[in-house]
């Protein structure tokens, strides 16, 4: 016997079921054991198996009297049973020309008798068999004993079933999960049915983490409870609603309704806080729905492209949203830019810095270079810093990130030095990088590496992370003052100016954001804010550099309010390392914009 038995016609979605049904299991079941311990017994056969049968194998889910763990598909008796299924029995297999060759009748474990009862499933599809071995030939079973052989195997799909209706509910809440609903999915798609798939989103994973570090995993679970019952009020009739995350639950609703229709009944309603052991809880819905359609594709993942669009709805705060392929393909991009990242950080020419020049208003001289990140991947070019880095802010990339660039400021800082010149660079961080001692260690250590003092480095980060982990966050600023580095605030006035709070952080410097100051001139209300801006920073002993000046007119406001250096277009735009130099040479700062200055003023 060279290739076996033939496949059947619906071996395609046999195939299915089995890898839907049957996953490979190596770990022994106690119920599958004793069944073919008892069939063995009955029958008082040496050999007694469960076989699942896939496309190129056949595997023992249990087994007594064989060795083996599996045999290849062409070898299996079984293969012929399910052409027909119909229990199959083998009472010599010398004898029978199908088998007659097959090298476990020639071979180990020399089966001559062979008795197997199919794995049906409701929908008539076989899995595998139960099969019993004998090495010698046998008389044929009876009425009796075949229907027992059949009664077993019946047995074993029981506990198939069972432990597939386990593996498919949530066990605090009872109710489906989302393996259930991506079968459920599947089985609308082809059945040719339309309907539509609803996500609700009613929490944040980590609002859900924080309630369980402060209330515990009990009230956490009691609130579940409570969302389940108030969702389960707005199921269409003969709907499951199914629990698809810790934070996340879905229905599928027969046909097609308006969006509103179907959404805003449970957005309305979660306004009102649920109420939890006495404490009253405000729900972050969103409600995504997907239309489920016979044109659809079953290899589509649906759930996912519905929890995303859930997601959407609650940051968006629409409150739901219908899937639109622009906001999937915006998170496909994401998450591409995040792989792609993480391999830029490890090959060398697709990141790189490029500084923009901050002015002294006084002398005309630069007194500091802001570093500022590039990213050009080999296939999409260059990529926006204002699309990658809110990525990378929220992932555990922006350390290592965060980290390069350190080196390379430090290191280029280094080689700027050693060619006589005296300004800083300054370089952004985030609040991640100040939530532990990570960063300023490293800090210290190239600093050690590279034989630079500290005082050529300058620390920008946004005012509105100090209100993040405040104590951290001064400590390790703090760490870094103390070596020498200079402070700078960025992005100053657009948020948390809590000036009480500013003096206990020891920033020296203040950068007014360029929001600003882009219109400066145009706007008598926004010159009366920077002018305040710019007494109080004064009135703390703060340098005050004013970001994004680009005409005389704003440098002149800014410089006669007390602004003591600037940034913008007016001076320069960002560029590379080796055009800064050639820029700086070229005397065009000491000559054209000092004389700019002069007659400022």
């Amino acid at each position: 016997m060279d290739k076996g038995a033939p496949l059947p016609a619906e071996e395609a979605i046999r195939l299915a079921k089995v890898a839907d049904l049957c996953p490979f299991e190596s770990n022994s079941d106690e119920v599958f054991d004793k069944v073919v311990s008892m069939t063995a017994e009955f029958f008082d056969a040496p050999i007694s198996l469960i076989t699942i049968v896939e496309r190129h194998r056949q595997w023992f889910r249990a087994r007594v009297g064989i060795d083996v763990n599996e045999t290849p598909r062409e070898t299996s008796f079984y293969a012929y049973s399910v052409l027909t299924k119909e229990p199959l029995e083998v009472l010599d297999a010398r004898l029978d020309d199908r088998f007659k060759d097959n090298p476990l009748v020639t071979g180990p474990p020399f089966i001559r008798y062979y008795a197997g009862a199919p794995l049906m499933t409701e929908d008539g599809l076989s899995l595998g068999s139960l099969c019993i071995i004998d090495t010698k030939p046998r008389s044929a079973l009876n009425k009796r004993e075949k229907s027992m052989l059949v009664y077993f195997a019946e047995l074993v799909m029981l506990r198939i079933m069972g432990v597939r209706v386990r593996n498919f509910v949530d066990q605090p809440t009872r109710l489906f999960n989302r393996l259930r609903l991506e079968e459920d999915i599947r089985e609308v798609l082809r059945n040719g049915e339309t309907s539509q798939l609803v996500a609700i989103d009613v929490l944040t994973p980590k609002f859900l983490n924080d309630m369980v570090k402060a209330l515990g995993y009990s009230f956490a679970q009691d609130l579940v409870l409570a969302i389940k019952d108030r969702l389960l009020k707005f199921l269409p009739e003969r709907c499951h609603l199914y629990k698809v995350s810790p934070t996340r639950f879905g229905f599928i609703s027969p046909g097609l309704h308006p969006l509103p229709q179907l959404c805003n009944p449970i957005v309305e309603d979660f306004k009102e806080p649920i109420e939890c052991d006495g404490i009253p809880i405000l729900m972050q819905v969103g409600v995504g729905v997907l239309a489920l359609e016979s044109k659809n594709q079953l290899t589509q993942d649906w759930l996912r492209l519905v929890v995303s669009t859930a997601d959407n709805a609650r940051d968006r705060k629409t409150g739901w949203a219908g899937y639109e392929s622009k906001f999937d393909e915006a998170h496909q991009r994401a998450f591409m830019l995040l792989s792609y990242l993480s391999n830029a950080l490890k090959c060398s020419g697709q990141l790189w810095l490029m500084y923009q020049p901050q002015i002294d208003l006084k002398t005309g001289q630069c007194t500091c270079v802001e570093a500022l990140l590039r990213w050009t991947h080999p296939v999409l070019g260059l990529v926006n810093p204002a699309e990658f880095i809110p990525l990378v802010q929220k992932t555990a990339l922006m350390q290592p990130l965060s980290e390069w660039i350190l080196h390379e400021v430090i290191r280029q800082a280094k080689a700027w030095q050693l060619e006589g010149r005296t300004f800083r660079i300054a370089m952004n961080i985030t609040v991640s990088d100040l939530e532990s001692s990570a960063f300023v260690d490293c800090t210290e250590s190239l600093l050690d590496s590279f034989g630079l003092e500290a005082n050529k480095i300058e620390i920008e980060f946004t005012e509105s992370e100090l209100i993040t982990n405040a104590a951290e966050v001064s400590i390790q600023l703090q760490r870094l003052r103390n070596l020498g580095m200079e402070i700078s605030i960025d992005d100053f006035g657009t948020g948390y100016s809590n000036w009480t709070y500013l003096r206990q952080i020891p920033a020296t410097t203040v950068k007014l954001d360029q929001s600003l100051t882009a219109r400066l001139n145009e706007d008598e209300k926004n010159q009366r804010l920077v002018k305040t801006l710019i007494e109080l920073a004064d009135r703390l002993d703060y340098r005050i550099v004013a970001e994004g000046i680009e005409t005389e007119e704003v440098l002149r406001l800014v410089k006669e309010w007390g602004c003591t250096e600037g940034q913008g277009y007016l001076f320069a735009k960002p560029m590379s390392a080796e055009c800064l130099v050639a820029w700086l040479d070229s005397r065009v700062l000491r000559d054209d914009q000092r004389a700019l200055l002069t007659r400022l003023g």
